[in-house]
């Protein structure tokens, strides 16, 4: 059973830990076999969830005091506060994936009458007051001469006195133990016994931003909570990012409580029935063919038919079949990691581009004579005036028009069969073949291949053909993060049967095709009732969102503690 203990903290600032356990009963008490050692409390206390929230109790070595009684045995619900000497304890409603919730909170225990100092031969008193005074002084007095004398700080240091290295409750973060921070302990903590503020965290995170953009979603929650009431440090073990799943679910549970949550679907878990349909990110032009620009759609998956509107022309079934296609030179069959390349992030991909993954095998050469000569790629204007000046060229020029007439080019395998000789002059015969060569470049096969080609019907060669400019969706769930490096590395299985066995591009033969796999597909392994490959929310979404807040802007200064909330409301 899954047990969640919030411990609080702070002294009485609202300041709480939670800590998560397991086993078949939440035991409670000084010795070293209990889940949760108390020290000041002898004896045993143990509490066995019954299903719904409440807890069967029963003690041994004392009884615990239960509305007002001692009892050592009771039956618990939610809501229900008792205590025990020293400690004051309260079940809540547990979140989900958790079979207890139990709060905790230390409360001073009275020894008063256990015995009498005056009836002492050696006087305790005097002894006590010595003592407390040498730890005042070795505790708190030296190690504050650090904070008070900060010139002299490196000498108390160095010196085998005490300093503020006392007052450390825990090793550093791995990523805090660095040179500035890790000696330094003004560096964040600036004020003496002030909890560290926003202000220190900005100093280096600079670029964080908030959850959400604080103009759409003014809500306390979402303004009221320091960094470091999830960023926890001097912690053991080292637990600077929260990753249970409670952490999320405490608001995506219900997300009906946020005015601008609005059509958000509740998340409790990652399972067919607790978590939704993944929400694509699709890159959609805004106009025929983008002409008004491109615009980012979001669309849930199996809410109708989605579809990829990138103005590319692509067979990935094609590409992946050696019979049809084999790379250049080696001719071995291509795998996908021909075009996609991973970045450094190891979830992301290289855009891909004409250059570097499709001029080896698709060619842009446009007249069988001159087979070398290419044309430009990604300009139109571009393209249609280094026809006409090749064609003129050819047709102008006396010793090429000669040339051209007396060659017998061999056919090439998609490319028109250009005119060798023509009657006219130079320059029409250019632009005529240059018209011929456009016509079939757009209109037959060749950019229209891979291209949308919109034919205006024009008379004005420059103005006849409009090629749509192509857009390919480079992050398809931009709320979520996939490693794609880890899941690469199968035992036994190579690259492209990895990624086939996610993306049907083997049986896609429109460009149109979304190959992105839906929630089952994950579910497949991750599902929360898998055990060791199930995955908490944050193994795939990240807190702090690129939509959010600048935290520079959302957050207090220094002098600042009260932060008015920015943002506005479209931006």
């Amino acid at each position: 059973m899954d047990f969640l203990v919030r411990t609080v903290t702070g002294r009485g600032q609202g300041e709480s830990l939670e800590t998560q356990y397991q086993g078949d009963a939440l035991t409670l008490g000084g010795g070293g076999n209990n889940t949760l050692q108390l020290p000041s409390l002898t004896g045993q206390l143990t509490l066995r969830p019954d299903g719904k929230g409440g807890a069967r109790l029963s003690t041994s070595g004392f009884k615990a005091n239960v509305d007002g009684k001692p009892s050592g045995k009771a039956r618990l619900t939610v809501g229900d506060t008792f205590s025990v000497p020293g400690y004051r304890l309260q079940l809540f409603q547990p979140p989900a994936g958790f079979d207890l919730g139990l709060e905790l909170e230390a409360e001073g225990v009275s020894y008063a009458g256990s015995m009498d100092l005056a009836e002492r031969i050696f006087s305790m008193r005097r002894a006590s007051w010595l003592g407390a005074l040498l730890v005042l002084l070795l505790f708190l007095v030296l190690p504050g001469l650090v904070l008070l004398l900060p010139d002299a700080a490196e000498t108390l240091r160095n010196s085998p006195l005490p300093d503020d290295d006392l007052w450390i409750s825990g090793p550093l973060a791995g990523p805090h133990a660095t040179a500035g921070i890790a000696q330094d302990c003004q560096a964040c903590h600036r004020e003496a016994f002030v909890m560290v503020e926003d202000g220190a965290c900005m100093d280096c995170h600079r670029d964080m931003t908030e959850h959400v953009d604080l103009g759409v979603h003014p809500h306390a929650e979402f303004t009221g909570v320091r960094c470091a009431s999830c960023h926890r440090e001097h912690n053991e073990p080292a637990m600077l990012v929260r990753a249970d799943n409670g952490f999320c679910t405490d608001c995506h549970l219900q997300p009906q409580r946020f005015s601008a949550a609005e059509g958000m679907a509740a998340v409790a878990a990652f399972t067919a029935q607790d978590h939704p349909a993944f929400r694509l990110d699709l890159l959609t032009p805004r106009g025929p063919g983008g002409a008004h620009g491109w615009e980012v759609v979001s669309a849930r998956q199996g809410e109708g038919e989605l579809s990829e509107t990138s103005n590319l022309k692509f067979n990935h079934a094609v590409h992946l079949d050696p019979e049809k296609v084999q790379q250049q030179g080696s001719g071995a069959a291509l795998g996908c990691d021909n075009c996609h390349v991973a970045e450094d992030d190891g979830e992301h991909f290289e855009p891909i581009t004409m250059d570097n993954h499709c001029r080896e095998c698709h060619g842009l050469s446009f007249d069988i004579f001159e087979p070398d000569i290419e044309l430009p790629h990604g300009d139109l204007r571009a393209a249609i005036v280094a026809m006409e000046a090749h064609f003129i060229r050819e047709f102008t020029d006396p010793q090429l028009r000669s040339q051209r007439a007396g060659k017998k080019p061999r056919r090439i395998p998609g490319k028109r069969e250009a005119a060798a000789s023509c009657t006219g002059s130079g320059l029409d015969c250019g632009r005529a073949e240059a018209l011929k060569e456009a016509s079939y470049q757009f209109a037959e096969t060749g950019c229209i291949t891979c291209h949308v080609v919109l034919d205006t019907g024009a008379q004005d060669i420059m103005d006849r053909w409009v090629v749509y400019p192509v857009r390919i969706t480079q992050d398809w769930l931009r709320g979520s993060d996939f490693d794609h490096a880890s899941h690469l590395s199968f035992a036994a299985e190579d690259p492209d049967t990895v990624c086939l066995g996610c993306h049907d591009a083997a049986g896609s033969s429109e460009s149109t095709d979304i190959l992105i796999p839906d929630r089952d597909n994950c579910l497949g392994c991750h599902d929360d009732t898998r055990g060791e490959t199930s995955v908490n929310c944050v193994g795939c979404h990240a807190f702090h969102l690129p939509g959010g807040t600048p935290a520079l802007d959302a957050r207090p200064g220094d002098n600042d503690p009260h932060p008015t909330p920015v943002g506005s409301q479209g931006d």
